[in-house]
């Protein structure tokens, strides 16, 4: 999945804004997870990484800010590492009490040809919009830390 990051360079460009990709956000990465630093000199991608237990295919957390508060068309956004996508599923969710958010739900072929789940979810909060991604590998079962933490994408409390 580290050969993931130039696959969404390009989005991010299209995507960041200025500042910390969580600011303003309640979005918290689960905990043992490690950061790598912000990514485009400025913070809008910020992404996290928890290693495999058989040092083959670690699973990845990632967070965009954009720059407007349009939500990201999920099905417009590359998708990381994983391929031409086997199958998804994109639906409107609900997250943060009352907040519409888009989710999409796909598998798709990773580098090393395992296959790989993703979850994505976009939404705006304030004036930005965010995007949050999950990858695992297929047979790993999801982490529910880091599909609550997807799901985060809820202003900061006051």
């Amino acid at each position: 999945m580290k050969h993931s990051l130039a696959a969404f360079t390009a989005a991010a460009l299209l995507l960041a804004g200025c500042g910390s990709a969580s600011e303003g956000l309640d979005f918290k990465p689960p905990a043992g997870w490690t950061a790598m630093p912000g990514i485009l000199g400025f913070g809008h991608m910020q992404m996290w990484f928890k290693k495999a237990a058989d040092n083959k295919q670690d699973q990845m957390l990632m967070l965009i800010r954009g720059q407007n508060a349009s939500s990201i068309d999920l099905k417009s956004v590359p998708q990381a590492g994983v391929g031409q996508l086997k199958s998804q599923k994109l639906t409107t969710i609900t997250i943060c009490r009352n907040t519409r958010a888009q989710y999409l739900s796909a598998i798709g072929t990773g580098h090393n040809g395992q296959n790989q789940a993703m979850e994505m979810i976009s939404t705006p909060v304030g004036n930005q919009s965010y995007l949050a991604m999950y990858i695992r590998p297929q047979a790993d079962k999801a982490d529910p830390e880091a599909e609550a933490a997807i799901r985060s994408l809820c202003a900061a409390k006051t």
